[in-house]
């Protein structure tokens, strides 16, 4: 039972009971904990919702309602935490009170490994002694099985419900010692108790002509995410958990656990875990240390409302965003140089909160001089002001869609910076060709912070591959003036995560 699923499963069941050690579980403890889990199987509305706005949702189990067909249409969902599909959750509920049934009555039995009981059994069949997988059927007994289904169905571990394929998935981690699992459980459910009310409100869905007669609960904000400031982007689920446990370390009354939990974090394999697949990956200690420093949601949310210079402003359930956010994601992740090599292919402009993150990077992972990113910093902060001024010499002032067409010249601008940036053969060209061209524009000298950068790019001292880099990253942060001078309304930074009209699912 060394397998990461099952052995979250066994550290629940300690943190239920209160036990030290796994030694002390019985199949008492198992079935009770079993048995909690299964309360919370459903997710259902707790008041009438016609003709109102929001309503407030409960959990129940699957006997409670077993006898309503189409659930959906009734607010019924399958709770986002139970990591099965709704099309095998009656056999994962049939063999829970089959598992209940025999820890009571102290029997043994094998079972084999499925989707239902075992999320992952589509990827590995069988666990072995030291933690890793084969291709042999499995075999399960009845203890191994039950740890399996409370893992599936705990409430206790970050869930969401990633709405593209309508399925839930859950983040776990693989943690050497008992204790550290069980101390990153206890942390998770005082995180959530802090947001709990807030989860469980979900907006109604007005009668639609020629679609729906009636009204129909939406989801509740907990299949957004059941941890505080979750995503708001599902693709960037794994890195905002990592930032939710940061913001807690500037509470006192949380911090030091908080603290505690993301060290531990950064010498574990985490497991994205969904009905059918397992995905390991890693966080990168640099990027843990920024969660340590309450730096980390900051950086996610700002990244979320970057703008992708050839689509605009993020609207609804945008394509090139989504593979935006799933390589930002995953550069997060990573923190390598192919993954921000991969991110900095999307042409983007960043809020100005990102620099701490570019920072981080050049200076911890290229290994860059800081005096050398901080001087690189400040001609590509020039270039991105010098793009607004170009811009906003050619569109006249008041004229209609003025933000939106100021953007586009911008963009226009910053990609032809960024191609003359690209295409430099050596560093002396790189220099010359972007002050050159942004000279030209703006009649503006180069500023004096910018002197070393130049100095090293052009001497070859700092790699051409490097100087491109910093360059392009740097200019893509937003500048303080065109910061100020956006009206509010149109800064998009206030935006809500909502889940979308769930009708046809």
């Amino acid at each position: 039972m060394n397998h990461p699923f099952i052995r979250y499963g066994q550290a629940i069941v300690c943190e239920d009971n209160n036990l030290s050690k796994v030694d002390e579980i019985t199949n008492v403890h198992i079935k009770q904990t079993l048995e909690a889990c299964m309360e919370k199987f459903r997710c259902i509305p707790s008041e009438t919702f016609e003709e109102k706005e929001n309503i407030k949702f409960s959990y129940t189990n699957e006997d409670s309602v077993s006898g309503i067909k189409n659930k959906p249409d009734f607010g019924i969902y399958l709770s986002p935490h139970v990591i099965t599909s709704d099309g095998a959750a009656a056999t994962t509920w049939k063999y829970a009170k089959e598992v209940c049934a025999l820890l009571g009555k102290g029997k043994n039995k094998t079972f084999g490994a499925l989707n239902a009981t075992t999320p992952m059994a589509g990827d590995y069949m069988k666990f072995t002694e030291t933690g890793g997988t084969t291709k042999a059927n499995a075999g399960l007994n009845l203890v191994e099985i039950a740890f399996s289904l409370i893992s599936v169905m705990t409430s206790n571990k970050p869930s969401i419900y990633f709405w593209d394929n309508s399925s839930n998935f859950c983040l776990i981690p693989d943690l050497s010692e008992n204790n550290e699992i069980v101390d990153f459980i206890q942390f998770f459910k005082r995180m959530y108790l802090t947001k709990e009310k807030d989860f469980f409100i979900g907006k109604v869905l007005p009668p639609e002509k020629g679609k729906r007669k009636t009204y129909k609960p939406n989801r509740p904000n907990l299949y957004a995410g059941n941890f505080p400031n979750a995503p708001k982007s599902f693709a960037l689920g794994s890195v905002a958990l990592l930032g939710a446990i940061g913001e807690f370390t500037k509470e006192s009354e949380y911090s030091e656990q908080a603290k505690r939990v993301l060290e531990s974090l950064k010498n574990a394999t985490m497991y994205q875990i969904e009905s059918g697949g397992a995905k390991p990956f890693f966080y990168n200690h640099y990027v843990v240390d920024l969660a340590k420093q309450g730096k980390l949601k900051t950086i996610v949310d700002s990244l979320y409302y970057s703008t992708l210079y050839n689509q605009g402003k993020r609207f609804g359930k945008d394509v090139e965003y989504q593979k935006f956010d799933l390589f930002t994601s995953r550069f997060l992740q990573l923190f390598n140089h192919a993954a921000f090599k991969d991110f900095l292919a999307f042409r983007a402009e960043y809020p100005k909160e990102v620099t701490l993150l570019f920072n981080t990077y050049f200076i911890k992972m290229e290994k860059i001089d800081p005096q050398i990113v901080s001087s690189a910093r400040s001609l590509g902060k020039w270039l991105n002001k010098v793009a607004y001024f170009a811009a906003k010499a050619e569109i006249e002032a008041g004229s209609s869609n003025y933000w939106e067409k100021l953007r586009g010249v911008k963009s226009k601008v910053l990609v032809e910076l960024e191609s003359s940036t690209f295409s430099s053969k050596s560093g002396d060209a790189l220099i010359a060709q972007a002050i050159t061209r942004a000279g030209r524009l703006s009649g503006m000298d180069a500023p004096e912070a910018a002197a070393l950068f130049m100095e090293k790019t052009a001497s070859g001292e700092l790699p051409l591959e490097n100087a491109k880099n910093l360059l392009i990253a740097f200019s893509r942060l937003t500048n303080k003036t065109e910061k100020q001078e956006t009206p509010e309304e149109l800064k998009g930074e206030d935006d809500e995560m909502e889940l979308p009209d769930q009708s046809e699912i």
